[in-house]
């Protein structure tokens, strides 16, 4: 599992589907997951081939499904035909079945057929809503652990790393007069940082521009560090780059900066950079009580657990939609 709560869902009754997506959509949501549904209103000839089953983190199927008339002869879809083909396919992911008729009819079911791993429920909405929390619930409890969520945000900040290099690399020819300024800090700052890797950069980048900012933003020693500091620097240093940038900023942190500065580097570093840091280099290895701590940030103990995981989804994904929005404006508008 990443940030995406993926589910596959049968029903053909749009009313249904929708009050009940609705709600879900919303727990989830407070997981700090982004929720992804494909549903599957036409089952009939439903094709197991089409989907990728085992990238669902749940699978939620209604028992009485569409019907279709052939010649006049009506030919009804079930629920437990589907869970049937999905488990001959070795798929056992958690499957979610509901009635409207009632607890009783889908048991009966499940009985005859002998399925196994199938959770049941009725229709009526907080039945159905229970059930669906405490499944969600045991898919995140399982994702929850060290070596998940470390994956998870090494994937993500690999593809935040990129698009912050997009970004530079775009808006750098537009930056006009505030170029030498940031030249200058990127020097004095590399150089602050560590003289032996600042003295190699500047030998090599004695003149940076247009032309070279690219072999600059891909050189190993170019950390994501450095390059989220000089992406911050970037958009404060232009006039309608900082206008549009600050209403997404603000947007979805929540921060008024004023007429000041966007503090994105400051943020970036608290919010990402600092945990993406500590997830690399510690131990999967509890402490006596029996605890894992992943280190220290900003001088605290970090523990990990259940809190720390929904925060640091909870950050992934706002970071996520700030680059892409970024980005999304600079390619259309530069």
């Amino acid at each position: 599992m990443d940030t995406n709560f993926r589910i596959i869902w049968f029903e053909d009754v749009d009313e249904w589907y929708n009050t009940l997506s609705r709600r879900l959509k919303r727990y989830i949501g407070s997981k700090n997951f982004k929720i992804i549904i494909d549903r599957v209103k036409d089952s009939y000839d439903f094709d197991i081939n089409r989907y990728n089953i085992q990238n669902y983190d749940l699978l939620v199927i209604d028992y009485e499904l569409e019907k279709k008339f052939i010649d006049g002869i009506e030919h009804p879809t079930y629920g437990h035909q589907i869970i049937k083909v999905i488990r001959e396919g070795k798929f056992y992911n958690d499957v979610l079945f509901y009635s409207s008729h009632g607890f009783n009819i889908i048991l009966n079911v499940m009985k005859e057929e002998g399925l196994q791993g199938v959770f049941i429920a009725d229709r009526n909405n907080e039945e159905f809503i229970n059930t669906a929390k405490a499944l969600v619930d045991k898919a995140v409890r399982r994702s929850e652990n060290l070596v998940n969520i470390r994956g998870i945000v090494m994937d993500n900040t690999s593809g935040f790393d990129n698009k912050i290099r997009d970004i530079i690399s775009i808006i750098w020819p537009y930056l006009k007069e505030g170029e030498e300024k940031i030249v200058n800090d990127i020097k004095r700052k590399i150089l602050d940082d560590n003289k032996k890797t600042a003295e190699k950069l500047v030998k090599n980048y004695s003149i940076i521009n247009a032309k070279n900012i690219d072999q600059l933003l891909n050189e190993r020693d170019f950390s994501a560090y450095r390059q989220a500091r000089l992406l911050g620097w970037c958009i404060n240093s232009n006039i309608e780059l900082k206008r549009v940038f600050k209403d997404i900023f603000s947007k979805h942190l929540k921060i008024d900066t004023g007429e000041g500065d966007i503090p994105f580097f400051e943020n970036y570093k608290k919010d990402i950079i600092s945990f993406r840091n500590a997830l690399a280099h510690v131990k999967d290895a509890p402490d006596g009580m029996g605890e894992c701590y992943i280190g220290e940030i900003d001088g605290k103990s970090v523990k990990f657990d259940e809190e720390l995981c929904n925060k640091i989804r909870g950050n992934l994904i706002i970071y996520e939609s700030i680059l892409d929005e970024m980005y999304q404006y600079i390619e259309e508008n530069m």
